[in-house]
């Protein structure tokens, strides 16, 4: 996954309405946006528009039954994305970028002993 897709994804995730609704959606198995403007007490346009930023992420799927569009949380995009963020993090942080750091310290006269 790219920096870009996460940024994408971690974006969605960034809204309390839309943890809520993945919060929701999740405990129900699937649910359609009437069933989480009845439960969130907002706006259909409101709960569309934030269901959309979730779907765009990839972190709503949708399937149609009749008339009725269900959405389903697809937990395994936020588990790639994790392990992701954790593998980008820990690919750019190793013992030698540390001691890099402190290199760079000590050429500007810093004190780099370690303290308790």
């Amino acid at each position: 996954m790219n920096h870009e897709t996460l940024a994408r994804l971690h974006g969605a995730l960034s809204s309390e309405i839309r943890l809520r609704i993945l919060e929701l959606v999740s405990a129900n198995g699937e649910m359609c946006v009437c069933e989480l403007v009845d439960q969130m007490d907002m706006s259909q346009a409101n709960i569309s528009r934030h269901v959309g930023i979730l779907r765009d992420a990839g972190i709503l799927t949708c399937r149609k039954v009749g008339t009725w569009a269900l959405l389903r949380v697809d937990e395994s995009v936020i588990e790639h994305a994790s392990r992701d963020l954790l593998d980008t993090i820990r690919r750019n942080h190793s013992e030698s970028v540390h001691e890099d750091a402190l290199a760079r310290l000590e050429e500007r006269g810093c004190d780099t002993r370690e303290t308790d």
